[in-house]
C-alpha cells in the first residue's frame, strides 16, 4: 500500500474516495478502471477524472502514460516500470541508486528519468 498524504484542497468525498482506491492499488490503474471500483458510490467518471487531474498536480498521484493510456501510480518516488506486451501488465521496479548519465552531460539539473522495461511477463510466458 502506497503512503497516504494528506489531502491538500478541501477534502470532498469524492476526492477521498478516488484517492484511497488509487493509493490502495497498485496496478497502475486508469480513471475507467478507478470509476467502474467505485460505481456503487455514484460517482460519475468526469468526477473521477477531475479528481485525477487534481491529485497529480498536488503531486499525491503520478500520472503514468502506458499502451496509449493514462494510468495512475500511487508510488510518487523515483523507480523504472516493467510492462508486459502480452497482458498489458505494469508494475514498478526500483531504480539503481546512481544512474549513469550517458548522452545527458550537458544537462545541469536531471528533474526525471521514464524508464520502461518492455517483455514478457512470466504468467505470460
Amino acid at each position: 500500500m502506497c503512503e497516504d498524504p494528506p489531502i491538500a484542497r478541501r477534502a470532498t468525498w469524492q476526492k477521498v474516495a478516488v484517492r484511497d482506491e488509487v493509493l490502495n492499488r497498485h496496478d497502475h490503474p486508469t480513471a475507467a478502471e478507478v470509476h467502474t471500483s467505485l460505481r456503487s458510490t455514484g460517482i460519475g467518471l468526469a468526477t473521477v477524472y477531475r479528481h485525477l487531474a487534481g491529485l497529480v498536480e498536488e503531486g499525491t498521484v503520478r500520472a503514468v502514460e502506458h499502451d496509449g493510456e493514462t494510468r495512475y501510480d500511487c508510488n510518487t518516488g523515483p523507480h523504472a516500470h516493467a510492462a508486459c506486451t502480452r497482458c498489458g501488465e505494469l508494475w514498478d521496479v526500483p531504480l539503481p541508486a546512481t544512474l549513469a548519465k550517458n548522452g545527458v552531460e550537458r544537462m545541469s539539473v536531471l528533474d526525471e528519468v521514464h524508464l520502461t522495461y518492455a517483455g514478457v511477463c512470466s504468467a505470460c510466458d
